[in-house]
C-alpha cells in the first residue's frame, strides 16, 4: 500500500492554521537496511519521502540507548541536563537502581515549550514521557507504562472513549514471547498487531484532535534488528543460513512492508501542508559478543564477589551457562515469593561491597563506577584514590584482548567529565567506554563465562550511533545536504518551524540549512525555564516495578 496521498475527503481538526510538524520515529532504524529494503521495494512509503525530501545520518548521544536518546530528542540537550543516562536510575541511601519516568527528566521538553507558546502538542508512545502530561491535547504513552496503571492517556477519559471503537490499544510486545527461531513468527504477529493498533490510534487522533506538533514513534526495527540482524543483513556469521533462518528472514521482512505501510497511512493522515521529519533514537550494527564486565573487574581486582550466596545461589551460577536463569526469568517474576531468596537476588547483592573498588550496574550504559566514599552507600574508595582507581580501570580495558583474535577490544575510554556537560553530569559512570566499536557490549552478571558469545537469545545486532533523518515537506529544501546532524538538533529545528527561538540552554542548533526561505527569523523566544516536577520516586509499586523491569529485561536492556 502506498499511503502518501492527500486525503482531502478527510477533515482534519486542526488544518485551519497549517503549517504542522509530524515527528515519525522508527526506534534503531539505520539506513544500513533501510536502504536495502528500499531498493528492493519494500518500502515505497519511506522511499517516496526521501525522494521528495532529503536525508541525513542523525548522529546519537553517550550511550546511544532508547531513554536518554529520545529525552535528548525530546528536550533538545545533551544526557549530562536533562539526567537521564539509563533505564534505572541511582537513588539516595540504596545501592539497587530505580525505574526513571517523565518526572525524571531535568530539562524541559519540546512539549512544555510549545504549550509556554500556546500551541497544542500530541504525542503518541514517545519513550520516557510516562505519567502522561497534561500539557497536551492527547498523549498516549511508552513501553515504561505498567499495565496497571490508573492512567495511560491524556485525556484521562480518551482510551475509554476510543477503544469500543479501535480496540484495545497495545503498549508493547507481551514479555516472555520466546524469541528464538520456533518462537519467532509468534513474536512478528504480536509485533505486527501492536504496531497496526498504534497506527488505527494515531490515525484517529491525527484526524479528529487540535495538533501543531505531533510525535509517533513505533518501536519495530529496534525490536527485530536485536535478535535477527544477523538473518536480515544476510551477513549469516551467527546462524547458519537455512531453510528455518529463511523463513524467519521473510516473516521479519513482511514486518518491515507493515511498518511502512503504517507510515504511509499515518502520513495520509494529516494535512498536505504538514512538514514530516522521520527520525531515529540510535543506529545498529553487529554484535559478536558480551562481556561479563562485573566478573572481568573482579578478575582484576576492582570488584570482590560475596561469598554469601547460598546454595541455590551456588547451582544458579552452574546452570546459567545455559541462560537457564534468563530463560525462566518471566516465570521466576509470576512466581516472586515462592521462590528461594538467592534466586531473587540482583547482582548487586552478590557483592562485597567493602571489598570492592569499581562496579558496572547497566548493561546498556557503557560505563563503569568508582564505589566511592560519601557517594555510593556501601562507598569503599576514599576521595583522595578517585583518580586512581580511574586510572587502573582505563589501564586493564586497554589490555582487554578479544578471545578469539587476541587484538585489542577498547574503541575509546574516557572520564566522565571528558564525555558529559551540565548540572547532572555526576550521574554518569565515572569511566565511559566503547567496546569494538560497538560489537562487544555489556553483560552484569557475575556468573558464567566472561564471554558470550551472539545468539538468538543473546541477540545479534546492537545500537550504533548513527541513526537516520528523513524530512520533507513545503517548508523543507529538498535535496538540501545536511552534514554533523544529531539528535539534539530536532528539537530546536522543530521550534524554528513553529516560529519560536531555541532557549540558550540547548545543546542542539535549528537545521537553517535544512528549511526554506519561508522560514523566517523567530520572532518569539522561547521562554527560559526552571524544571519542576513531582517527586517521582514512588511512582511505581513493586509490583509495577517487576512488570515493567521484567519487560525491559525481556528486551535485553536488564
Amino acid at each position: 500500500m502506498d499511503g502518501l496521498c492527500n486525503c482531502g475527503s478527510e477533515q482534519n481538526a486542526a488544518a485551519a492554521d497549517g503549517g504542522r510538524v509530524l515527528l515519525l520515529g522508527l526506534d534503531g532504524a539505520t539506513f544500513t537496511l533501510l536502504d536495502k529494503w528500499i531498493e528492493r521495494g519494500l518500502m515505497p512509503n519511506l522511499r517516496r519521502l526521501v525522494t521528495e525530501g532529503t536525508r541525513a545520518t542523525l548522529r546519537s548521544v553517550i550511550p546511544p540507548v532508547t531513554g536518554p536518546a529520545w529525552v535528548s530528542f525530546s528536550t533538545g540537550v545533551h544526557p549530562g541536563k536533562h539526567g537521564i543516562f539509563d533505564f534505572r536510575k541511582r537513588v539516595p541511601d540504596r545501592p539497587e537502581r530505580q525505574l526513571i519516568s517523565a518526572l525524571d527528566v531535568q530539562a524541559p521538553t519540546l512539549w512544555e515549550m510549545l504549550a509556554e507558546a500556546g500551541l497544542p502538542v500530541g504525542l503518541i508512545n514517545l519513550p520516557v514521557t510516562y505519567p502522561p502530561s497534561d500539557l497536551t491535547s492527547f498523549h498516549l504513552t511508552d513501553m515504561l507504562t505498567p499495565r496497571s496503571a490508573a492512567s495511560f492517556c491524556h485525556p484521562p477519559s480518551l482510551y475509554e472513549e476510543l477503544r469500543p471503537t479501535l480496540g484495545e490499544y497495545i503498549i508493547d510486545v507481551p514479555e516472555g514471547i520466546v524469541k528464538g527461531p520456533r518462537g519467532m513468527e509468534r513474536y512478528l504477529e504480536a509485533l505486527g498487531e501492536c504496531t497496526r493498533q498504534r497506527t488505527r490510534y494515531a490515525e484517529h487522533l491525527l484526524r479528529t484532535r487540535p495538533w501543531k506538533v505531533a510525535t509517533v514513534v513505533y518501536v519495530g526495527p529496534d525490536r527485530i534488528q536485536h535478535p535477527l540482524w544477523d538473518v536480515l543483513t544476510e551477513e549469516y556469521a551467527i546462524f547458519r543460513r537455512t531453510a528455518e533462518t529463511l523463513r524467519v528472514k521473510e516473516l521479519a521482512e513482511r514486518y518491515v512492508t507493515l511498518l511502512d505501510e503504517c507510515v504511509g497511512r499515518v502520513v495520509a493522515a494529516v494535512p498536505a501542508d504538514t512538514d514530516v521529519l522521520v527520525v531515529s533514537d540510535h543506529g545498529f550494527g553487529r554484535l559478536r559478543r558480551r562481556l561479563k564486565i562485573n566478573q572481568w573487574l573482579a578478575r582484576h581486582k576492582l570488584l570482590v564477589p560475596s561469598r554469601r550466596r547460598g546454595r541455590v545461589g551456588r547451582l544458579l551460577v552452574a546452570a546459567d551457562v545455559l541462560r537457564l536463569r534468563q530463560r525462566l526469568g518471566v516465570m521466576l517474576v509470576r512466581l516472586r515469593g515462592k521462590v528461594p531468596a538467592d534466586w531473587q537476588r540482583p547482582f548487586w547483592r552478590w557483592i562485597n561491597w567493602s571489598k570492592t573498588r569499581a562496579y558496572a550496574p547497566s548493561v546498556t550504559e557503557m560505563g563503569a563506577y568508582v564505589n566511592l566514599q560519601g557517594r555510593e552507600v556501601y562507598g569503599s574508595v576514599p576521595p583522595e584514590q578517585y583518580e586512581q582507581v580511574r586510572d587502573e580501570i582505563i589501564a586493564c580495558l586497554r589490555e582487554l584482548r578479544d578471545p578469539a583474535t587476541g587484538k585489542p577490544m577498547l574503541t575509546i575510554a574516557a572520564r566522565r567529565e571528558e564525555v558529559f556537560r551540565g548540572e547532572h553530569s555526576e550521574q554518569a559512570p565515572d569511566v565511559v567506554f566503547l567496546l569494538q566499536d560497538g560489537e562487544c557490549t555489556m553483560d552484569v552478571r557475575l556468573e558464567g563465562p566472561l564471554f558470550e558469545p551472539a545468539s538468538w537469545s543473546a541477540w545479534t545486532g546492537m545500537h550504533r550511533f548513527e541513526g537516520i533523518l528523513i524530512a520533507r515537506g513545503p517548508r523543507i529544501r529538498a535535496g538540501a545536504p545536511l552534514a554533523q546532524v544529531g539528535i539534539v538538533d530536532i528539537a530546536p529545528t522543530v521550534l524554528r518551524l513553529c516560529g519560536l527561538a531555541a532557549p540558550s540552554h540547548m545543546d542542539g542548533r535549528s537545521l537553517t540549512e535544512l528549511l526554506t526561505e519561508e522560514v523566517l527569523e523567530p520572532t518569539q523566544v522561547v521562554k527560559e525555564s526552571v524544571v519542576s516536577r513531582p517527586a517521582a520516586d514512588d511512582l511505581y509499586s513493586e509490583e509495577e516495578t517487576r512488570e515493567v523491569e521484567a519487560r525491559l529485561r525481556d528486551l535485553g536492556y536488564l
